[in-house]
C-alpha cells in the first residue's frame, strides 16, 4: 500500500478521536468534590452568612482545640456553653468529602472529642455552629490531625 497524503489525514484524525476519546473518559471518571452540594445556594444566602461570621466574632477565641494520643479533644469555653441551645461540631476534610464527621452538641455540654482512628492525617477545618437566643453563630478553626 502506497502511503500518501490521504493515508497521512485519516492516521491523523483517527489518532486525534482517539486521543479525545481516552480525555473524556478520564476527565468523567474523575470524582468531583464541591465545597458543598449546594454550593450554588449558599452563594445566593452569603449576605446571611457575612451576619452570622459578624455576630461570631466574639467567640473565635472560645473553642481550644487539644491531641492526645488517640483523642482530638475541642473544649468550648464555660460561659459559652452554658448559653448554647443547640448546634453541631462539623470536622471537615477539604480534600474528601468522606471523611467528614458532624457530631451533634446540646446545651451545657463543654467538651467534645473525636476519636483519632476515626480521622485520617491531614487538614480538617473544625465548624462549630451553634444557636443562642435565638440567633446562628458559627466559629471555623484548622485543625492538623497527626
Amino acid at each position: 500500500m502506497k502511503f500518501n497524503w490521504g493515508t497521512g489525514i485519516f492516521l491523523f484524525l483517527a489518532v486525534f478521536l482517539a486521543a479525545c476519546a481516552v480525555f473524556i473518559y478520564f476527565a468523567m471518571s474523575q470524582q468531583v468534590n464541591l465545597v458543598h452540594k449546594d454550593y450554588y445556594e449558599k452563594g445566593v444566602d452569603y449576605s446571611e452568612q457575612m451576619k452570622v461570621n459578624d455576630r461570631s466574632k466574639a467567640f473565635a477565641r472560645s473553642i481550644k482545640v487539644s491531641s492526645s494520643n488517640n483523642i482530638l479533644s475541642i473544649e468550648i469555653e464555660e460561659s459559652l456553653a452554658k448559653r448554647v441551645e443547640s448546634g453541631t461540631m462539623y470536622m471537615y476534610r477539604p480534600s474528601d468529602k468522606t471523611k467528614d464527621i458532624k457530631v451533634p452538641v446540646t446545651a451545657g455540654l463543654s467538651q467534645v472529642q473525636f476519636q483519632k482512628s476515626d480521622l485520617i492525617p491531614g487538614r480538617y477545618i473544625l465548624k462549630f455552629t451553634w444557636f443562642m437566643e435565638g440567633l446562628k453563630y458559627e466559629v471555623n478553626q484548622p485543625v492538623n490531625v497527626q
